[in-house]
C-alpha cells in the first residue's frame, strides 16, 4: 500500500501514510450505542476528513491534537469530497524533518526574505529604535524562531514562513506609506512593523502542526508582544519615555478595534497607518489562498467564509473546464 501526500490521494485507494491530527473529536452513532472517530488530517499539501467507526474510543486515547499518527485506511467519497476510512492507527515518531513534511510551507524564498528583514532593520536609523530592534533580531536563536513561525494557527498566513512572510509584507506596504506621506515618522513606522507580531513565537508552537501555547491562549500576542519590547527597552540606557509610549502604541493597537483584540484604538498617524497595512496585507493572502485551495475544484466559488461573513469568488481557475 502506497504512501502518498494527502493532495495525491485518490478515492477508491488504499494507503499507509503519517498525517497530522488537526482536529480530534469523538461523536455518537445516530443508530446505535457508541461513538466514532473524527478527525482532521493534514500534510504540507492539504487536509482531509478521516473516520474511525471500530474501537473508536480506545485509538483517541493513543493520540492528542498536534500528534502525528500513522494511518491504514480508504480513500472514500463522501458528499463530493474526499474522506479516509481508517481500519488501524497509532501514534508516529517524528524528528524535525519528518514534521516539516506534515506542515504547509510559504511559497516565497525565505532566505531572501530574511535579507530583506535585517535590510530593513539597518535602514531603522534612531539609535534607540535599531537597538531594539537590534535586541531581537540580531539574536540569532530569535531570528530562526521567527523565520520559522507560522503567522496564524489557521486563518493568513499559516504555513511555515508565514510570520516573517507577513512581516516583510506589512513593511513593504508601510515604506509605501511613508513615501506618499513623508510628514510620518518612518523610522518609528518601520519599527512597529518589524515587531508587530513578534509575539506570536510565544502565542504559537510548532510540532506536527501549529497549537496554542497556554500563553498564547490566556494572554494573546498582541500582549506578548508588549511585554517583550517593553523588556527590551528597559535593557537600553536613556530609551525616551515619549518614544517608548508611541513605540509600545503602535504594537498595542494594531488589530484596530477593541472587539478584534486591541487594547487600545490607533490615535496616531503611525498607529492607522500599521492598522491597516496588517490589515491589508492578512486579508489579501487569506483571499488568495482561498482562490488557490479553490483551484482545479470546478467550483467558480469558494465555500461560505464566517470569518468576512460572504463567499470569494474564484473565477475560471477554479473551473477544469474553463
Amino acid at each position: 500500500m502506497a504512501s502518498k501526500k494527502i493532495a495525491e490521494l485518490t478515492v477508491g485507494e488504499k494507503v499507509t501514510a503519517t498525517y497530522a491530527v488537526r482536529d480530534k473529536s469523538l461523536a455518537p452513532f445516530k443508530s446505535k450505542p457508541g461513538q466514532y472517530l473524527s478527525l482532521t488530517l493534514g500534510d504540507a499539501t492539504g487536509e482531509i476528513s478521516a473516520r474511525m467507526w471500530d474501537n473508536a474510543e480506545e485509538a483517541a486515547a493513543l493520540f492528542q491534537t498536534g500528534d502525528a499518527i500513522l494511518v491504514r485506511a480508504k480513500v472514500e467519497e463522501y458528499r463530493g469530497q474526499k474522506q479516509l476510512v481508517i481500519e488501524k492507527l497509532k501514534k508516529a515518531e517524528q524528528d524535525a524533518h519528518q514534521k516539516a513534511e506534515l506542515l504547509p510551507q510559504s511559497p516565497r524564498d525565505l532566505d531572501a526574505l530574511r535579507g530583506q528583514l535585517l535590510e530593513s532593520v539597518a535602514e531603522v536609523k534612531e539609535p534607540h529604535l535599531h537597538a531594539v530592534l537590534e535586541a531581537f533580531f540580531g539574536d540569532e536563536e530569535f531570528l530562526e524562531r521567527f523565520c520559522a513561525a507560522p503567522g496564524a494557527k489557521m486563518l493568513h498566513h499559516s504555513h511555515v514562513g508565514g510570520l516573517l512572510e507577513h512581516t516583510m509584507g506589512v513593511v513593504q506596504i508601510l515604506e509605501t506609506v511613508a513615501e506618499i506621506h513623508p510628514e510620518l515618522d518612518r523610522d518609528l513606522l518601520i519599527a512597529g512593523g518589524l515587531l508587530h507580531d513578534i509575539g506570536k513565537i510565544e502565542e504559537l508552537e510548532v510540532g506536527a502542526t501549529f497549537e496554542y501555547t497556554d500563553a498564547g491562549r490566556l494572554v494573546g500576542h498582541i500582549v506578548l508582544t508588549d511585554r517583550m519590547v517593553m523588556e527590551a527597552i528597559e535593557g537600553i540606557e536613556g530609551f525616551p519615555e515619549e518614544l517608548a509610549n508611541r513605540l509600545t502604541h503602535l504594537l498595542l493597537s494594531h488589530h484596530g478595534q477593541k472587539e478584534y483584540g486591541a487594547p487600545v484604538l490607533p490615535m496616531t498617524a503611525e498607529a492607522c497607518a500599521l492598522h491597516y497595512a496588517d490589515n491589508l496585507d492578512a486579508h489579501v493572502q487569506y483571499f488568495s489562498q482561498v482562490v488557490q485551495d479553490g483551484a482545479g475544484s470546478g467550483n467558480r466559488w469558494s465555500d461560505y467564509q464566517r470569518l468576512f461573513d460572504r463567499y470569494i469568488y474564484i473565477g475560471q481557475g477554479g473551473d477544469e473546464t474553463a
